[in-house]
């Protein structure tokens, strides 16, 4: 953006509304423009004065992150970003649900603590401004799929960012816990919200959500969360690998989606879903050459289209489908058993 980013502070703490204001106020790229202390100030403000990005703590008295987030939405739409101090609750995603399109952590007091936030407040600002604000999901138009007759899976990898939670809530909620094979997925998000993230999903899907453990074998019909500042990969017989994610906090997409090409080979499929970057377009044409299915979400149903649309640009498909379409798609596939099943399964 050429001119200052302009920010609303929201927080019913007078002592983090200072903490973020001077953290903000030293950088030339962003202004504060106003600062609330609870949610009906902050549509109040938001209105106003029409900001470029709106921080929300997630919990306060009165009308909460939530229930602002739903007012702004409807109101004077905004890019919202969540700043929440209680990271395991689900609040903050039935937040993003209503619009809001990024969440990270209060910091816990300390002033190492404090510098990490600020870089990771300015960077989630910087990153959200840029973001194409998006007030009306659209039903997309996507590519009907032509799919090989009796196609069979023995395992889908999701990756995703921005937007990805409420893609990923959109399809597991269509899906069968009679599922054939068991899904995988790395979402980038801010470290300490996997176990929200993973309360929330549980909360919506018929499926059983778990955070994925070292050397377990995948179960059909579950659904599997890399965990905390770990990747997720497969292994050759089929089961979970959990690695440090060294120089990143966030989940490959890249490795998650290439490790199903190496165990399952044609019987491997995923797809990408709602995120800014290119994350998932090299790991999805290893599932590709590898002879398995391959998928993008619409780059017109995505909050944030770069991941969808880098993959379909690189050719790692030629298909992309709404959440709902997709999960269309799940349901139709036939399940395949994995490497290391016992003989029968």
């Amino acid at each position: 953006m050429s001119k200052p980013i302009q920010v609303l502070l929201t927080d019913d703490s007078p002592t983090m509304l200072q903490v973020l204001t001077r953290l903000l106020s030293a950088q030339p790229d962003v202004t504060v423009v106003g600062t609330a202390r609870d949610g009906e100030e902050a549509v109040a403000l938001a209105r106003s004065l029409k900001p470029d990005v709106i921080t929300l703590d997630v919990q306060m008295p009165g009308m909460d992150g939530l229930g602002a987030t739903e007012r702004i939405m409807a109101e004077t739409p905004c890019r919202i970003l969540m700043v929440s101090g209680a990271p395991d609750t689900d609040l903050s995603f039935r937040a993003l649900q209503a619009g809001a399109l990024e969440v990270i952590a209060k910091p816990q007091g300390s002033p190492e603590d404090v510098a990490r936030f600020g870089v990771r407040l300015l960077s989630a600002i910087r990153l959200l401004a840029e973001v194409k604000l998006v007030t009306q999901r659209s039903e997309g138009r996507g590519t009907a799929p032509v799919l090989p007759p009796n196609a069979r899976v023995a395992g889908f990898a999701l990756t995703s960012s921005i937007g990805g939670p409420t893609a990923l809530a959109s399809l597991l909620w269509l899906l069968p816990r009679s599922l054939p094979y068991p899904l995988f997925v790395a979402q980038h998000i801010t470290p300490g919200f996997t176990v929200g993230l993973h309360r929330w999903l549980t909360s919506l899907s018929p499926l059983p959500v778990e955070i994925a453990r070292a050397s377990e074998q995948p179960r059909a019909g579950t659904v599997y969360l890399a965990p905390d500042g770990h990747h997720l990969r497969v292994g050759m017989q089929g089961e979970l690998v959990i690695e440090k994610a060294s120089g990143s906090t966030f989940p490959s997409g890249d490795l998650l989606l290439a490790s199903l090409s190496r165990a399952y080979g044609a019987h491997a499929a995923g797809a990408v879903l709602s995120g800014m970057g290119e994350e998932g377009a090299v790991g999805l044409m290893a599932i590709k050459r590898a002879g398995g299915l391959t998928f993008a979400q619409d780059p017109e149903t995505c909050l944030v289209a770069g991941m969808p649309e880098a993959a379909l640009r690189n050719k790692a498909t030629e298909h992309s489908v709404s959440p709902e379409a997709l999960a269309n798609i799940l349901r139709s596939l036939e399940g395949m058993p994995p490497p290391g099943s016992p003989p029968g399964i």
